[in-house]
């Protein structure tokens, strides 16, 4: 975010310490469009980049809990204590959902970060 409003300041610097070339008015007023609609997509990438750290941040979290669970799950079926047991089928089918889950949400999460346009996304 730091790096945002140093562009920013440094949009604005620029702006500011053009010498004005002999144009006309409506190129001014372009210019200031311009720079105006610059500063509104920073804040637009700013605030989306905000929204997207914390819903990766809880997702990541919910991942770590689902794979301590899955853990438990396995040396619980290793294992055997107090009498715990899944059935082959239960337990695989258990296994490879959880597996397929956690796969579907990093690869969700990866096509954010590269907007989809990744090859080994497709």
């Amino acid at each position: 975010m730091a790096n945002d409003e140093a562009l920013l300041e440094r949009i604005a610097s620029r702006s500011q310490k053009r010498p004005e070339r002999f144009g006309t008015v409506s190129e001014q007023a372009l210019r200031e469009t311009n720079h105006q609609l610059l500063l509104e997509r920073m804040q637009e990438i700013r605030a989306r980049r905000k929204h997207r750290k914390q819903f990766d941040s809880k997702t990541f979290t919910l991942l770590r809990i689902q794979v301590v669970f899955l853990a438990g799950i396995i040396l619980l079926q290793g294992f055997k204590p107090y009498g715990f047991h899944l059935d082959e089928w239960v337990f695989g089918i258990f296994v490879n959902g959880s597996l397929i889950y956690t796969y579907a949400i990093i690869r969700y999460i990866a096509s954010d970060l590269f907007n989809g346009r990744h090859d080994l996304l497709k």
